[in-house]
């Protein structure tokens, strides 16, 4: 009996491996067929073998119903915004950047389907032209969080949650995605409502709660972006301008410049010499306002009291050091399914999706599909959302 063949568009073929984020070549030898075979699927309609098409559309990471479709999906994957970070044109996402984005859509669209009302959002205008520090002021107020309770946050864990559920409350909705194979810490959507930021979980807290704001930033600004804070080398000069505001932003958010520069430590410090600072009074300014060492240091400088030659001798000191610690073996400590998809989707995604079972817009098997789980785990996420 012969195998059945089917006939693919050949723009179908290419778009779907620009999604997947792979070129011709590793594309191919992922497959395992001739890259010159692929590239003529590329080119014109051709027929392709059942099994093979499949063995494609698990490279891809896309649906096999995908391959049976005669135009591209008008809805676009990657923002606009996100081909104006590079200097090069040629900087393509990596395949796993490339499957977070997806993902990221994917939730958008489905929120966007699930909402009862249209998610509206009434953030006030902001552009770089405008005092990073007051538009931080003026969000920090929007948030409602003061700093007596940030304070109390007895970790860094608590208080990513604590951030999390706060820019949550307005609508804003965050992922989270492991993207340890990539220097991104995170991305935004924001050329189409509702917006959604994801983080990498990989990094540690304190990073993330950075992240988390650098995002909002990005929001403000109306502008789609994925960041990598601590590397602007490649970015073009129009998206380092950006993200310079976001990153001061986010620094100025989470350290009010009137309670840090007010604080007795600050206040030592601009009187002491560089190289008599003694790392304990960093670490205890991050404890105090739960954030990284690096972001005291960033802090310092936007005050006038570290200069900022020392800031990136400080801040390079500092990515090794993460980065070394990154090596270390870590303990394989079990996490409770439901938490990872908890962590994965974000309280506010999740609990929209369960507020649409129980009212019976959506099925048990709905439900799980939107979570990327299966039904067994559902019960758990709910009691713990």
């Amino acid at each position: 009996m012969a195998r059945p063949v089917i006939k693919v568009e050949p723009l179908i073929m290419k778009y779907a491996r620009y999604c997947s984020g792979f070129d011709v070549s590793t594309a191919a030898k992922k497959i395992k067929i001739p890259e010159k075979q692929l590239r003529e699927l590329e080119q014109q309609q051709g027929e392709v073998k059942l099994g093979q098409l499949k063995k494609i559309s698990e490279v891809y990471k896309l649906p096999l119903v995908y391959f049976l479709l005669k135009k591209v999906p008008t809805d676009i994957v990657v923002p606009e915004a996100f081909r104006v970070v590079y200097d090069s044109e040629d900087v393509e996402l990596s395949p796993t950047l490339m499957l977070a984005v997806r993902i990221a859509r994917y939730v958008q669209s489905t929120i966007e389907e699930l909402a009862e009302n249209e998610i509206n959002y009434d953030f006030k205008s902001v552009t770089t032209k405008d005092d990073p520090e007051k538009v931080a002021t003026y969000f920090r107020e929007i948030l409602g969080v003061t700093l007596e309770k940030q304070k109390k946050w007895n970790d860094p864990a608590m208080a990513l949650r604590g951030w999390k559920e706060a820019v949550e409350s307005l609508r804003i909705f965050v992922l989270q995605q492991n993207l340890s194979k990539d220097n991104v810490s995170a991305f935004c959507l924001v050329d189409k409502k509702p917006y959604v930021l994801l983080l990498n979980s990989s990094e540690h807290e304190n990073r993330r709660i950075f992240s988390l704001f650098h995002e909002i930033a990005h929001i403000l600004l109306h502008t789609s972006g994925v960041c990598t804070p601590s590397d602007l080398s490649r970015n073009s000069y129009a998206y380092t301008q950006v993200e310079k505001f976001c990153n001061r932003f986010s620094a100025a958010l989470l350290v009010p410049e009137a309670d840090f520069v007010s604080n007795e430590i600050v206040k030592k410090l601009s009187k002491l010499p560089f190289e008599k600072w003694v790392s304990a009074d960093i670490k205890t300014l991050a404890s105090k306002y739960r954030v990284s060492q690096e972001v005291i240091y960033r802090r310092l400088v936007q005050v006038g009291v570290l200069d900022e030659k020392e800031y990136e001798q400080k801040r390079k000191e500092l990515i090794k050091g993460f980065e070394e610690y990154n090596k270390l073996p870590k303990k394989n400590v079990p996490i409770p399914q439901y938490r990872k998809i908890i962590s994965k989707n974000g309280r506010a995604y999740s609990g929209l999706v369960l507020e649409n079972l129980h009212s019976n817009r959506i099925t048990l098997a709905d439900a799980a599909e939107y979570l990327g789980t299966n039904t067994r785990h559902i019960s758990a996420v709910e009691a713990n959302v």
